[in-house]
């Protein structure tokens, strides 16, 4: 809809035609802020992850250092470096998985599954509603890559596609989980590693789970690139600048630094990922697009009488 409404306009674009050049570019001010928020709880996340798993006598700001300064030069490089990493990632990220999840079938009891609908479908519409479920408005945010993508007006149908992919495949990796962990993974803070760890082919290949962390860390960056592109591309349209180039390295600096002062640690960062995310994305993901196609309308209908 957003697509259709402001056909070969960026999400920015489309909030400045939508709501005029000053509130329009008010709320790209806005946007600008999601995406620089959004990309240091990414930072931060990816940071935690690999002290847990890789790193844990490393100081913090080292390893989000480490981790910003090739994803700050990808993107400084332009978008079409982050696609083609994009487009390498993706293939051998599915076959992985999907190797990684037969694999684990042989640890699997599928009785720890049931009873389903015991109580019937309530109990678990209330489960499904949790904080996580609003990251998959994150998807939205490729509204910003419109003038970027050859065919932007399929985008919307692509990434209805990607999300129904994404969540059956989600649906059959979490079956998974509880057949092997069965009520353990109630306490376990990651889980898909614990079920990859128990995979064995004989009783000389094992380990998979250094697999699955290499695989969670190629994926973050790319997902990092991504949002540190969307911000810089939207303070280009906001702001007027000749090109992005300009702030991708202010912007990586300042995503880096946030990344330490916002999420001191795993508390912080988990709170805000439960308490804040929920209405933060709903409203400037959602909302805000909505609105804006709302308002473009309705400037027409009455604008034509």
């Amino acid at each position: 809809m957003f697509i259709r409404t402001f056909p070969n306009q960026s999400l920015a674009n489309g909030l400045e035609t939508a709501f005029g050049p000053w509130l329009g570019r008010l709320i790209g001010v806005w946007m600008i802020i999601f995406f620089f928020v959004f990309s240091a709880m990414l930072l931060r996340e990816l940071t935690v992850f690999v002290e847990v798993t890789s790193l844990p006598k490393t100081p913090a700001y080292l390893i989000s250092a480490t981790i910003l300064v090739p994803i700050a030069y990808g993107v400084f490089q332009g978008v079409e470096v982050v696609g083609r990493l994009a487009e390498f990632l993706t293939p051998v990220a599915l076959m992985i998985g999907v190797i990684l999840v037969v694999l684990s079938f042989q640890n699997a009891d599928f009785s720890q599954i049931q009873p389903v609908l015991a109580h019937g479908w309530t109990p678990v519409l209330r489960a499904s509603v949790l904080p996580a479920t609003s990251f998959a408005f994150e998807l939205i945010g490729v509204l910003q890559f419109v003038k970027s993508i050859k065919g932007g007006k399929t985008l919307g149908r692509d990434l209805l596609y990607v999300g129904a992919s994404l969540t059956v495949f989600g649906v059959l990796v979490e079956m998974l989980i509880i057949s092997v962990l069965g009520p353990s993974i109630t306490y376990l803070s990651l889980p898909v590693a614990e079920v990859i760890r128990g995979i064995r082919i004989g009783e000389f290949i094992q380990r998979f789970d250094t697999i699955y962390v290499m695989g969670v860390i190629a994926t973050m960056v790319l997902k990092i690139s991504v949002f540190l592109y969307a911000m810089s591309s939207a303070m280009q349209d906001t702001f007027r600048l000749s090109t992005f180039r300009n702030v991708v390295w202010p912007n990586g600096i300042a995503i880096w630094t946030a990344s330490i002062l916002f999420f001191h640690n795993s508390p912080d960062l988990h709170e805000f990922m439960v308490y804040v995310t929920p209405a933060y994305f709903s409203f400037t993901l959602v909302l805000m697009p909505i609105f804006a196609v709302l308002t473009f309308r309705l400037k027409k209908v009455f604008g034509s009488q």
